[in-house]
């Protein structure tokens, strides 16, 4: 199922892993999730970095988690998932923060393209 297009999922990172509500620059946890934080990407955003099914595993070592075994766990499977599902509207994207925080997530193209205008201001 596509996600609304104004939605990101954070899959992993230093975020709280959940369904955040994306407006204006500003990235706010759904309600539903009991956070209330709020995430200015306004001139904080260092970097994006489009993933693709090859980078899964080196992204593991980014983000700090482990595959055990060879199978991929936990945040990774679910990467690992998005890209089973051949979703072409949505993109999976490694953001690093100007603070160092960093995070995993899917979302539509359209909030890519408008993550990559703000990293630019």
């Amino acid at each position: 199922d596509s996600l609304d297009w104004k939605k990101i999922k954070v899959i992993a990172g230093d975020l709280h892993a959940c369904e955040w509500d994306f407006n204006g620059g500003m990235m706010t946890p759904d309600p539903q999730t009991g956070h209330s934080e709020c995430v200015s990407l306004m001139s904080e955003i260092d970097s994006l970095t489009i993933q693709t099914q090859d980078s899964v595993k080196d992204l593991a070592k980014t983000l700090g988690l482990t595959v055990a075994g060879g199978v991929l766990l936990g945040p990774v499977g679910a990467i690992a998932g998005y890209f089973a599902s051949g979703s072409r509207k949505e993109v999976c994207v490694l953001v690093k923060m100007k603070d160092g925080k960093k995070f995993l997530a899917v979302m539509d193209q359209r909030i890519y393209q408008q993550m990559v205008a703000l990293s630019m201001m």
